[in-house]
């Protein structure tokens, strides 16, 4: 029988260094594929890579639902009772079946309809039927992940995620290199997602075992999971899928718009992804102090955790809007760099945004579930009905114009659901001294000499960041208290 559970201690530093990679490789393939693009397919390629962007996001958005979705239920019902491990699999893999298979044999049978009717580009049916089989191929992947978390074989769980980001990149890499293009961008994937699929399912092997679980309890506990996770991810996909929709025409070929705005999107997205680990830490504790009624420890945790994190998100939002057209000259051809303006605004959405993610896990585990799905829900219709106004007018701007707005909602939101369930969110000081640093971090960007170049650009938002600390300081809002208490944290 395969190896049994590893030390909790272990299985963090293994999982939180493969999503650290797995992350890593993730971001730097996108950031790496404009130039791909450019330097193979120079007359079409910031089209190719709006359009890679409208189906790889669309496809995106299942796979992270499914995969949000399924994974932690799949290890919460083996990690309760190891020896239903192969009943779990079986019966979760039926749901598979249904759920993430349906949504593959919608997406190659309506491929034609949608390119057409919604994205009104026909050439981008082939794509998306290209691509529908990851779907499938990835939500019963999750389901074999899922087991390994619930079995404790974490060193096994982060390989897997290690080797499946490798050969992701290697062969993303290998065919746009050989020719083919947003083809072969999407066909690595599909590829990827099958062999991983293959060796994952002979890593695990058979595990016995007699007990059995039914569908409905899986899909029970799923359901909450599914609905959550498509709401989220809804919102970080949908401005871009109504971007390709909704283009106005005066503006430019929509695939143009999309490209250039992706770019902008990707970056932007930066400080969320990097303080997502929150939510992992801080889940736990909440969740303990609440089941044991431990009113004080819990506003203790939600209180710490917030400041933290929103000082910093800000001084990372701050460095980056305030050197925007830097940041993009060092990643992407010359042709992204009028998304400057919309990349300043989508970090600071995006800082807003993970403030709300880490209040909705908060909210989650302190029993709220329903709180969290809420907030997202109300955000992901504000954004819907943002975006569908400000595209029409405006392209790209518009579309981070409404995703700045959404996040702004979603930050407000947070801190009332915080306040109504522990009555703590970030101490008002906080906010007004970071939005002092803030307004200090851009009013020195101004004295500064203009980004340009690697040295100047880097140097500025070093400069810049150092400087927003400061002023923390130089404000008392950190003191050498709070260095001791993150040293004892560490």
């Amino acid at each position: 029988m395969p190896g049994r559970s590893e030390s909790t201690a272990g299985g963090i530093l293994w999982l939180t260094a493969a999503k650290l990679y797995f992350m890593l490789t993730g971001v730097a393939l996108l950031l790496a594929l404009p130039a791909f693009f450019k330097r193979f397919y120079p007359d079409t390629h910031v089209a190719l890579y709006g359009d890679y962007r409208t189906v790889i996001g669309l496809v995106n958005w299942c796979n992270m639902v499914l995969i949000g979705g399924t994974l932690q239920a799949v290890a919460k019902f083996v990690s309760e009772a190891p020896g239903r491990t192969d009943s779990v699999k079986w019966t979760t893999l039926r749901i598979q079946g249904i759920l993430a298979g349906g949504l593959t044999l919608a997406l190659l049978l309506g491929a034609g309809a949608l390119a057409r009717g919604a994205y009104g580009d026909p050439a981008l049916a082939g794509p998306l039927r290209l691509a529908a089989p990851v779907v499938l191929l990835y939500g019963c992947y999750a389901v074999v992940i899922g087991c390994l978390n619930g079995l404790g074989r974490f060193r096994h769980q982060a390989l897997m995620d290690i080797l499946f980001a490798t050969l992701k990149v290697g062969l993303t890499i290998g065919l746009v290199a050989a020719g083919l293009a947003m083809e072969g961008a999407l066909g690595a994937f599909v590829v990827t997602a099958a062999v991983m699929l293959a060796i994952s399912w002979a890593v695990l092997g058979r595990e016995g075992g007699s007990e059995g679980v039914s569908w409905r309890a899986i899909l029970a506990f799923e359901g909450k999971t599914l609905l959550y996770a498509a709401l989220l991810n809804g919102v970080l996909q949908l401005d871009v899928q109504l971007l390709k929709v909704l283009a106005p025409d005066a503006l430019g070929d929509s695939s143009l718009q999309t490209g250039i705005y992706a770019a902008a999107l990707q970056i932007g997205q930066l400080p969320y992804v990097a303080t997502l680990s929150v939510t992992f830490v801080v889940f736990p504790l909440v969740s303990r102090s609440t089941f044991n009624e431990d009113v004080e420890r819990t506003r203790a945790y939600v209180r710490t955790t917030n400041r933290y994190s929103l000082l910093m998100l800000a001084g990372l939002a701050a460095a980056l809007a305030c050197n925007a057209r830097g940041v993009l000259a060092l990643v992407y051809p010359d042709e992204y760099l009028v998304a400057a303006p919309e990349l300043a605004m989508l970090t600071a959405g995006y800082a807003l945004l993970a403030m709300a993610v880490i209040t909705a896990g908060i909210l989650t585990a302190s029993g709220r579930p329903w709180w969290s799905a809420g907030l997202f829900a109300l955000v992901l219709l504000t954004l819907a009905a943002l975006e569908v106004v400000l595209i029409p007018r405006l392209g790209g701007p518009g579309a981070a114009r409404g995703a700045l707005g959404a996040m702004a909602l979603a930050f407000l939101a947070a801190a009332v659901l915080s306040w109504r369930r522990f009555r703590v969110f970030v101490p008002p000081l906080t906010l007004a001294r970071a939005a002092l640093a803030v307004g200090a971090t851009w009013a020195l960007g101004e004295v500064l000499p203009p980004a340009g170049g690697a040295v100047v650009t880097v140097g500025r938002g070093v400069i810049q960041f150092v400087a927003f600390w400061l002023v923390l300081v130089l404000t008392r809002e950190l003191t050498a208290a709070d260095l001791r208490g993150l040293r004892r944290r560490s």
